[in-house]
């Protein structure tokens, strides 16, 4: 088993560089997921699993918000653009670059007072977000799986 984990270690780095490398590609992340990566070198073991986490579950709060203000009767476009510019500074910090367009897109739409505009941009924001999610997903397993075989679990 020692054995084995020793020679799967250097494989498992190996696919997740390139899994990170064709989310880079495909546009998804930017260089500041990377900055993001290299903190793990000098921070906690689990450092990037923890950022993901931490991003996705403000994540689902914040949709939750922006979601519940747009729907409203008559939107309260402040409340939606102090939201959509707190998402889009916590998506800027991971380096989700799909999600920073589509979470100014929606900032633009609030600072255009038009619901529709708010609804459609919301539903792109959302849409990339749930791509992004399904990526980090299969990244956090691929990194634990990492921190296992590093400490030999």
């Amino acid at each position: 088993m020692h054995e084995m984990s020793i020679m799967e270690l250097p494989m498992q780095r190996s696919l997740l560089r390139s899994f990170i490398q064709s989310m880079y590609d495909e546009g998804i992340v930017n260089d500041d997921f990377y900055q993001l990566l290299a903190m793990k070198d000098t921070a906690r073991q689990d450092y990037v699993v923890r950022a993901i986490t931490t991003y996705c579950l403000s994540a689902q709060n914040l949709f939750s918000l922006l979601t519940y203000h747009i729907t409203q009767p008559e939107v309260d476009y402040y409340q939606v653009d102090t939201v959509a510019r707190d998402f889009y500074a916590r998506t800027c910090s991971i380096g989700a670059e799909h999600v920073k367009l589509s979470c100014a897109e929606l900032i633009q739409a609030c600072q255009e007072n038009d619901k529709e505009y708010c609804s459609r941009a919301l539903y792109w924001t959302k849409n990339e977000y749930s791509k992004l999610r399904r990526k980090f997903e299969t990244l956090v397993q691929m990194e634990r799986k990492i921190i296992d075989l590093e400490n030999g679990l």
